[in-house]
């Protein structure tokens, strides 16, 4: 089997892949269980790709050792299973992100041979993936982290999946890979977009009209994630920043962190995991009305005030941090948020930003992709969570149609 692109964002909360114009993601979930645990662990048989996603069990070497893993949502109620999120986690040496891939090339395999062989080669033509600024800025030179990523995944991999019914071996070679910067590297979906060639049966890059809106000034991306946020200053037009001092590492506790904190000091007895607490959030954000409701009592439970409290005070800090990181020349600046918690927090960080300046300066300098996006013919429209995957398809179609 020949994958052409994979494309990875191995995110704190949730890891995207976008395979050969495929969109996926997995919990970034990870638990290592023995080989008793792993032999013993299912009782039936998974019939259904479908299914897969959240029965994901694989085992590899590593240093010579045979490793068994749990990954996405198998392991999401397991106390083990959140250990990186109250902290910056590092991606370059955490078995966490290799275990998330072999587990998604497994997973794809799969899907795409569902009656293939129990034993297959898979050849993926060119990788691409992305590291934070706060990791990028631990080496003298951002191509050192840059490359100790790449150089992670390139090359050969073999990976067993071990769910029943499922059970196939893989050997990996992956023939390219590359690391970018998360953040800076969304400027490129935001400046370009993907669209059908109608003429010429095929995917074409075009260039994006809301891009114009930052043709006058400096724009600072803001990129926030459940680990960590990042945010670096581009030059007038989207360009590329002008030094290392352009990329900014905001201190400030890592989302998930807070959320644990919450879940522990308030609201324990309402949910078993920081997952199931973070995905009742997810699930109702958009009315902003957080009411539990017990399935089978019936009894309800609101939770909405210190949730909201909660958001509240992480925005108000957040918007501080943002801008006084970047706020030292006293020249205008444009900001845009993304990242994975970006739609939960957006109405408090407006609520923020208006606050501390006003409504015509909100409305002027501070947008949301959600909001600033307006094209529904592109191929992969991104979302908060997903232009830096965009942005990886864009430069990766972009290298192959140069060649």
């Amino acid at each position: 089997m020949n994958i052409e692109r994979f494309m990875a964002d191995f995110g704190n909360s949730t890891s995207n892949f976008l395979v050969d114009s495929y969109y996926f993601e997995i919990p970034t979930c990870v638990v290592e269980i023995s080989n008793e645990e792993a032999e013993g662990y299912f009782t039936n048989s998974v019939e259904e790709v479908d299914d897969l996603l959240s029965r994901l069990l694989i085992s590899t070497v590593i240093n010579n050792e045979k490793k068994y893993y749990m990954v996405g949502k198998l392991a999401e109620e397991n106390p083990y299973a959140n250990g990186h999120v109250g902290k910056m986690h590092d991606k370059i040496n955490s078995p966490i992100p290799y275990a998330v891939f072999l587990a998604a090339v497994s997973y794809y395999y799969k899907l795409k041979n569902t009656n293939g062989e129990n034993k297959a080669e898979i050849e993926i033509d060119s990788m691409s993936m992305m590291l934070p600024i706060w990791l990028l800025k631990k080496e003298s030179k951002f191509s050192i982290a840059q490359n100790k990523m790449a150089q992670r995944f390139a090359g050969d991999h073999v990976v067993t999946l071990i769910t029943k019914g499922m059970e196939t071996e893989l050997t990996i070679k992956v023939a390219s890979a590359k690391c970018s910067i998360e953040s800076e590297v969304a400027r490129w979906a935001l400046k370009y977009k993907l669209v059908n060639d109608e003429e010429k049966n095929a995917t074409r890059i075009a260039k994006r009209n809301e891009a114009r809106t930052f043709d006058d000034t400096e724009t600072v991306f803001v990129d926030i994630g459940g680990g960590s946020t990042d945010a670096v200053e581009l030059a007038k037009g989207l360009n590329t920043p002008v030094s290392k001092e352009s990329f900014k590492i905001i201190n400030i506790e890592p989302y998930l962190g807070r959320l644990d904190t919450l879940l522990n000091e308030k609201l324990i007895e309402y949910f078993n995991d920081l997952r199931s607490l973070e995905n009742f959030i997810v699930d109702n954000y958009s009315n902003q009305k957080y009411v539990l409701k017990n399935e089978n009592t019936g009894q309800k439970y609101d939770l909405t005030l210190p949730i909201t409290d909660m958001l509240k005070g992480y925005a108000d800090l957040l918007v501080y941090k943002v801008t006084e990181a970047f706020n030292t020349d006293g020249k205008r600046k444009k900001y845009v948020y993304f990242g994975g918690e970006t739609p939960i927090l957006s109405p408090f960080i407006k609520e923020s930003v208006k606050n501390a300046t006003n409504e015509d300066i909100l409305e002027r300098n501070h947008f949301f992709l959600n909001e600033l996006l307006d094209d529904e013919t592109e191929i992969f429209k991104p979302a908060a969570r997903t232009i830096n995957l965009a942005a990886l398809e864009i430069l990766s179609l972009n290298e192959r149609n140069s060649k």
